[in-house]
């Protein structure tokens, strides 16, 4: 038997099959290429890739030559933002959101379908009734769509920030470390360096007879701890230079023979106090925490009113067309949903209880942001009051050895209480060491708190949103 139909049958046939063809081409010519690393690129990872020097100029930290001999503060920031695995996450994070605001922004497609008909009373058997079904959206839900998007899309934007300040702060206590165990292992060496001329004359009264005093047993047992203490200082430098490598997001022996200007950590800037004594409500409106939080709520209003928006019905017209042996049949169809059963009360009581949420997260981070800073400038005060006094006492030990210096150029003094002062004065360097470096892991803190640079170099939009190491 032989099937009949007329021509505008097969000529939409075809341009269906077309359609299916061409869809499935386009999926077929996705990339299959991976972005994951191996352990051997990460190994390759240096401070002097030229990659590098060119982002560093971008960033505002240009360099005379290259590669560098001495890295400041702002450098390694860089360096940081540069490598961050961190930072990478959450600029994945932005991009996958970002792509939702074109999922939001699409218009429905249209669909097409065929009813075949078979009617043995008619010459052509075979019928193809053709309809269309054309989706509209009412009352502005793709906008809503795509504001929501949007406000999500600024809600991770302001989390790569976060991720930043949260980079910087790993690098600044980890730089600390490296100053203090760097620090300590000379002073350590100074110290025992002074004491073994005590140790050595202790040593040669023994061997002449002569027994020890309490004191002087002290002083040996003193010198012996100092060499431990020293020893334990050179692992602290290597386990310092390791967490530096793992903040830079490089491997260790790219630190190896780093040298650091240590005059942006050690030294007391004037816009500290500046920054100390300003009100909270300044630092909460450059938080990147805080902002996310409101960006978050911004969302879940405009999720509110996309699901309140869809309490008024879509409407699908259907415009169709059926060949028959009563001539050509045009029909238009139009459908919508009746809100009989509900009125969409489900959704949008999820959506005010995300909002509520919403509210009550953005309120919490204010408050513990706030009580962040008041613990970290208290922290600040109490540390630095501290490390003046640990001053104070290290410029009297390093006065009384001037005074015992001069009595020996006279004559009045024998040389043992000069070299027990030396001893003395090292053992004041190293309370004040520590007193310093408490006050450097509480300045770090309240930089965390505030989000404002205390150490120089800057964290904005312009460092780390694009990622510097993406394929052209």
């Amino acid at each position: 038997m032989t099937i009949r139909y007329p021509r505008v049958h097969r000529d939409v046939f075809v341009l269906v099959a077309l359609l299916l063809l061409a869809g499935c081409a386009t999926a077929m010519k996705i990339p299959s290429e991976t972005e994951l690393q191996s352990a051997q690129q990460f190994e390759v990872r240096r401070l002097d890739n030229p990659a590098l020097e060119g982002f560093m100029e971008a960033g505002g930290a240009p360099v005379s030559a290259w590669p560098l001999r001495t890295w400041n503060v702002n450098q390694l920031n860089l360096a940081a933002f540069y490598y961050s695995p961190d930072l990478d996450v959450a600029r994945a994070q932005w991009h996958t959101v970002k792509a939702a605001e074109i999922t939001a922004g699409q218009i429905p497609n249209p669909s097409v379908g065929f009813s075949p008909t078979w009617d043995e009373t008619n010459l052509y058997h075979l019928f193809l009734p053709f309809n269309l079904n054309v989706p509209v959206e009412t009352v502005g839900k793709r906008e809503l769509r795509i504001q929501n998007a949007q406000d999500q899309s600024k809600s991770a934007q302001y989390k790569i920030l976060s991720a930043a300040w949260t980079v910087r702060n790993r690098l600044i206590n980890s730089l600390i470390d490296c100053y203090a165990a760097d620090q300590s292992l000379a002073l350590y060496r100074k110290q025992a360096e002074d004491q073994k001329p005590i140790v050595d004359l202790f040593e040669q009264r023994t061997a002449s007879g002569q027994s020890l005093s309490l004191n002087a047993s002290q002083i040996l047992v003193a010198y012996q701890q100092t060499l431990l203490a020293e020893k334990d200082a050179e692992r602290q430098q290597a386990e310092a230079k390791a967490d530096l490598a793992s903040a830079l997001g490089v491997p260790l022996d790219a630190v190896a023979s780093l040298k650091i200007d240590w005059n942006n950590i050690a030294s007391v800037d004037k816009r500290d106090r500046v920054l100390i004594a300003g009100s909270y409500k300044t630092a909460l409106k450059h938080n990147a925490d805080l902002m996310a939080a409101l960006a978050d709520y911004t969302a879940a209003h405009s999720a509110l009113q996309l699901e309140l928006a869809k309490r008024i019905p879509d409407i699908d017209i259907g415009p169709g067309y059926d060949w028959s042996r009563n001539g050509d049949i045009y029909t238009l169809g139009i459908s919508i949903t009746l809100p009989i059963f509900n009125d969409n009360e489900g959704p949008i009581a999820e959506a005010e209880a995300r909002r509520e949420e919403a509210a009550r997260k953005f309120n919490a981070l204010q408050a513990k942001i706030i009580g962040n800073i008041e613990i970290a400038r208290a922290g600040y005060r109490t540390s630095f009051a501290k490390l003046k006094r640990a001053n104070d006492l290290l410029e009297a030990e390093q006065a009384k050895i001037k005074r015992l210096s001069t009595q020996l150029d006279g004559g009045a003094v024998a040389k043992l209480p000069l070299l027990l002062a030396r001893s003395e004065i090292e053992t004041a360097a190293i309370a004040r060491l520590e007193a310093q470096v408490q006050w450097l892991k509480a300045k770090a803190a309240l930089e965390y708190a505030l989000e404002r640079p205390l150490f120089g170099g800057e964290v904005n939009d312009r460092l780390t949103a694009a990622n510097p190491r993406a394929k052209p």
